[in-house]
């Protein structure tokens, strides 16, 4: 009886063994497959990325080739060749990661000859024709471009769909892995204990007592109360048992605490990342509608002072930006920064324009040698970057953040450098609609505003003066044997008479009166609520003003310069433009007429005009 119940007693132990061995072997190559679940979702989600690169590359290529056609300037040029090359090294590395996937890589192969077909059909030619003085306008126009880029965008959407198709599935993979593992272990454990169970019963004839007990302490443990133990009964091999049970239990009580205190570590980690990058994204959609509704560099960079601190959280840092005297001066600064560091700062105080790059430090309790003069010493690791887009530095952001962990450093720095990325590209495009704004209204020879701001201008001066019922004169103004000048002395003495009567009218008007070059060497004067008797008085000093300074031509000596000068006030002369325009031209004409280098005033011989 004795062997047999030394028998009975190793089956008992040796069988839940075998049981959980065996579990854990299952459990083991599920973790294993897991692992390799894993890395199949990182390599399509680098894939992704990848493929977003690509797409942003060809975008800049496209943007650079067409910043050149409309402007002209060779600047415009190193954005689309550095796209080129960025293009073809993404596409390298992206058919690397799909290498065992012949469909994207034929379809990869599509994307490439399609990037290639347009830079041979649409780009070099049109940057050749822009050039040889082509038209920009026919230039842009040109479907070519567009067609190709659509079917790109086509392919690459396509390609984005598969491996998202592939990145689902690897993700459905890993939840039933997980699953199994679950159910692995509660079989595995469920087993152990049913045998156990068993074997108690077939005993419990010679140590009911004992199996009683532990039966009982199984029980217990089974229904979640992991800190029961089995009755130890005297030293035989059924106490021996009862202990070896109660070991297995404290482990098992120790094993479930760790586990659910490792599950909820993880869910509170994963509830954090997800609202933090929730956040982030929610900020960053903000801050690509406002600056998308910006109309100024400047008005950006005041949108920018409430969206950094809301960006960036628990962060200190900075963003500098050129201002008119080519100094960084502080736009917006947040954080527990050093309120003694200076507003304003040169190229050299900042790493990252020194180098041209992103400039990474990490502060301790003493500072660091390596920081930048507009970093205020904060204990943390700190980024700067500079803000630069088709060929143009606006400035630079910095951030300092809390980030112990290698990873949490990378996955800060590439946020750091997203912001900076969408800030510089939306500076850039904002300075390039300023400058087409300023070439559409200004004339570029005396920076005067032109005939098409004059005539858009006036019309909005006549209602106000029509709705105040006050009076407005316009000045015609004619220089005096001008084509003599280019005659004798040369165009270029001719742009410098041009250039110093503007600096002239500029100097002596009024802030709220309107001088337009409308065109030649004429010039248009609107003086709001001036009557007759001021213009007239008005144009009489800008006459002799014109008069006493003459143009000097360097070896040439000095070239006197004098002007005829026609007027027109509103409503006496017309309520119109055309009617004003014409009666202060009328009135120059007669000033030419009567001997140059006089001011005339419109006659009212007809009724005025009616609008």
């Amino acid at each position: 009886m004795a062997r047999n119940y030394v028998f009975k007693t190793l089956v008992a132990a040796i069988l839940p063994m075998l049981i959980m061995l065996s579990s854990g072997l299952a459990l083991y190559y599920a973790l294993q497959e897991s692992l390799d679940t894993s890395d199949r979702l990182a390599k399509h989600q680098s894939v992704l990325t990848d493929a977003h690169t690509l797409t942003l590359k060809f975008m800049d290529a496209e943007t650079g080739e067409r910043g050149f056609i409309i402007t002209g300037k060779d600047e415009f040029l190193l954005p689309y060749e550095q796209a080129l090359n960025g293009f073809r090294a993404t596409l390298r590395q992206l058919k690397e990661r799909v290498a065992g996937q012949p469909d994207q890589v034929t379809r990869l192969e599509m994307v490439g000859a399609l990037f290639e077909q347009w830079n041979q059909e649409a780009a070099i030619p049109a940057i050749q024709a822009r050039r040889e003085g082509g038209d920009p306008e026919r230039i842009v126009s040109s479907e070519a471009g567009k067609r190709l880029m659509d079917l790109f965008r086509a392919e690459m959407v396509e390609f984005n769909k598969q491996v998202s198709e592939r990145l689902e599935q690897s993700r459905q993979e890993s939840v039933t892995i997980a699953q199994r593992a679950y159910l692995i272990t509660v079989l595995g454990l469920g087993s152990a204990v049913i045998v156990f169970v068993i074997l108690w019963v077939i005993l419990i004839n010679r140590t009911s007592l004992a199996i009683n007990g532990m039966t009982n302490a199984a029980r217990l443990v089974m229904a979640g109360q992991l800190s029961h133990r089995a009755p130890v009964v005297g030293r035989d091999e059924l106490a021996t048992m009862a202990q070896a049970f109660n070991q297995m239990a404290a482990k098992l009580e120790a094993q479930s605490k760790t586990e659910n205190e490792a599950r909820q570590y993880l869910a509170d980690r994963v509830e954090a990342l997800v609202a933090e990058r929730t956040h982030e994204l929610l900020a960053m959609n903000d801050m690509v509608e406002l600056l998308q509704s910006c109309h100024t560099v400047n008005e950006a960079v005041q949108v920018t002072r409430s969206l950094l601190p809301d960006l960036f959280p628990n962060s200190t840092g900075d963003l500098l930006v050129y201002d008119e005297s080519d100094r960084l001066s502080v736009a917006v600064r947040w954080g527990a920064g050093d309120e003694t560091l200076p507003e304003f700062f040169q190229d050299q105080d900042c790493w990252a324009l020194r180098r041209g790059r992103a400039h990474q430090t990490e502060i301790a309790e003493n500072g660091n040698s390596l920081m930048c003069r507009h970093v205020a010493v904060v204990k943390g690791y700190h980024v700067c970057l500079p803000l630069t887009a088709q060929g143009t530095t606006f400035g630079v952001l910095h951030v300092g953040f809390d980030a112990r962990k290698t990873r949490e450093r990378e996955s800060r720095h590439q946020y750091v450098a997203t912001v900076a990325d969408q800030l510089s590209i939306s500076f850039a495009n904002l300075s390039l609609r300023e400058s087409l704004q300023q070439q559409s209204v200004r004339d570029p020879l005396t920076g005067l505003h032109n005939r098409r701001y004059l005539e858009e201008t006036m019309e909005r001066e006549l209602g106000r003066a029509q709705r105040e019922q006050k009076p407005l004169s316009v000045i015609m103004l004619d220089l005096d044997n001008f084509k003599t000048i280019n005659d004798e002395h040369g165009h270029s003495a001719g742009d410098k008479v041009l250039v110093t009567v503007a600096n002239l009218l500029g100097a002596n008007l009024r802030g709220e009166d309107l001088i337009c070059r409308f065109g030649g060497e004429e010039f248009t004067i609107i003086l709001p609520g001036a009557p007759m008797e001021v213009a007239q008085a008005r144009a009489e000093q800008l006459r002799e003003l014109i008069q006493a300074s003459p143009v000097a031509l360097g070896e040439e000596g000095q070239l006197p310069v004098t002007a005829s000068l026609g007027i027109a006030t509103f409503p006496d002369n017309g309520a119109n433009m055309a009617a004003l325009i014409d009666a202060a031209d009328d009135a120059l004409y007669e000033a030419k007429e009567n001997g140059r280098n006089r001011v005339v005033i419109a006659r009212q011989d007809q009724p005025p005009a009616q609008s």
